[in-house]
């Protein structure tokens, strides 16, 4: 869409036309996973708001348009978590509130992008407040996050928020097919990624995924036992594992289906490579205990988002089973 990647097409559209007629807001949050393009859609939408023909924007051959297919545009700031630091802090809330009461050098607004803006402490936001409640004419605002859970009502408040979903997976499917043709994991890759297109990538780019995968089923067991000692091994191998912590959760979730497939019904199964162990596990619980444990997970890779330790959600989530 306009040379950008982009799986929510009706939402763009929507906000497009919004600038079009000039009905804009100030503020906007960007809630999605990031998989799902959403920085890519939060750049579309900036372009389209810096362009100078605004009946049709993004028109592609305006000064902002060409300036900013270049990354030279004046106009847009980017704000982004500093690589030393686990938050986006106060001080750099402070300087992007001086840098909004700058008018625009060649476009009709400035643009700012807070690149995991669920990074930004509480202190940041409301430095932010006063900005988002009074902004220049000129100023828009958009905050692109994972987990709007982070960001304080007083700002949720101010702000639009434009949700970014899960997809269908003929949409999945079509995104695979299209930068893979040659990849025999089609099927897989699409329940895999469940919704999140670009999910693709990290696992093709990746040459520990199939082991990853392996260790994960072999853990599997470890969260379902009776002995809860057991569980320790199921916090250690997350705490080891703790970078794809997100990533065991899809995993550990497609294999506790297909157990699930397997125990009630016998249907297909996703996994189909790892049959034999999946089987294992269909015969060794019973289908209550592998929906209960279906239910942590996803209770789990919610404790993720919270950025609560991998290994405590784990652990938590094994004794709990």
């Amino acid at each position: 869409m306009f040379g950008y990647t982009v799986f929510h097409q009706d939402i763009m559209r929507s906000l497009i036309d919004s600038v079009r007629s000039g009905k804009n807001a100030s503020s906007y949050i960007f809630e999605g996973q990031r998989d799902l393009a959403v920085n890519e859609a939060a750049e579309l939408f900036a372009k389209s708001l810096m362009c100078l023909e605004q009946g049709a924007a993004p028109c592609g051959e305006c000064g902002p348009c060409k300036a900013f297919e270049t990354g030279a545009d004046l106009d847009l700031t980017y704000v982004r978590r500093p690589k030393d630091k686990a938050t986006i802090g106060v001080d750099t809330a402070r300087e992007i509130v001086k840098a909004a009461m700058v008018k625009p050098l060649y476009s009709t607004r400035r643009v700012f992008i807070f690149d995991e803006g669920d990074k930004l402490t509480p202190e940041a936001q409301n430095a932010l407040l006063k900005i988002l409640e009074e902004p220049p004419e000129y100023a828009v605002f958009i905050i692109v996050c994972t987990n709007g859970d982070n960001i304080l009502q007083t700002v949720r408040s101010r702000s639009i928020t434009i949700e970014f979903p899960p997809v269908s997976d003929d949409i999945v499917r079509d995104y695979i097919e299209k930068k893979y043709p040659d990849d025999p994991r089609v099927d897989f890759l699409v329940s895999f990624c469940a919704g999140i297109p670009m999910a693709a990538d990290n696992i093709l780019d990746r040459e520990d995924f199939e082991a990853l995968r392996e260790d994960t089923l072999n853990i599997l067991p470890r969260f379902l036992s009776k002995n809860k000692v057991y569980a320790y091994d199921a916090a250690e191998f997350f705490e080891k594992n703790k970078d794809n912590a997100a990533e065991l959760c899809d995993m550990l979730l497609l294999y506790l289906r297909d157990a699930l497939v397997i125990s009630v019904c016998g249907g297909d199964i996703v996994n189909i490579d790892k049959a034999e162990k999946i089987s294992l596990i269909a015969s060794s619980y019973t289908p209550s205990v592998i929906t209960a444990a279906a239910d942590e997970m996803i209770m789990l890779k919610k404790m993720l988002q919270k950025h609560i330790k991998p290994a405590a959600a784990a652990l938590h989530a094994a004794l709990k089973i």
